[in-house]
């Protein structure tokens, strides 16, 4: 991931997330044990998340900080839109790993 260009152009910041699934959660969760998430900030605030895992789809996400929560937006599959109800569940659990993250906690 880190040899891509900025989603957002070149003035965008990004940051790259290792994240350990398995570690992250208690007990069973289906999905990868591994992820790696890269997010990009553009000059507007908003947040590029791509996420790729082993054996699985690559997933975007757009999302935005709203009164200290990460709010997702727009979602794409493989650069297809997908409705939220589609959306799996350890992409979700990814998601709010970030935010944690982002925000400054574990």
């Amino acid at each position: 991931m880190a040899s891509k260009q900025p989603t957002h152009g070149s003035s965008a910041r990004t940051k790259e997330f290792d994240i350990d699934l398995a570690a992250e959660g208690s007990g069973r969760h289906r999905g990868p044990n591994y992820v790696l998430a890269e997010v990009s900030v553009d000059a507007n605030f908003t947040l590029r998340i791509e996420i790729e895992a082993a054996n699985q789809y690559d997933w975007q996400l757009d999302a935005r900080f709203v009164d200290g929560s990460l709010e997702v937006g727009d979602v794409f599959c493989e650069g297809d839109s997908v409705p939220d109800d589609m959306v799996p569940s350890w992409v979700e659990r990814v998601v709010g790993v970030v935010g944690r993250r982002l925000a400054g906690g574990r």
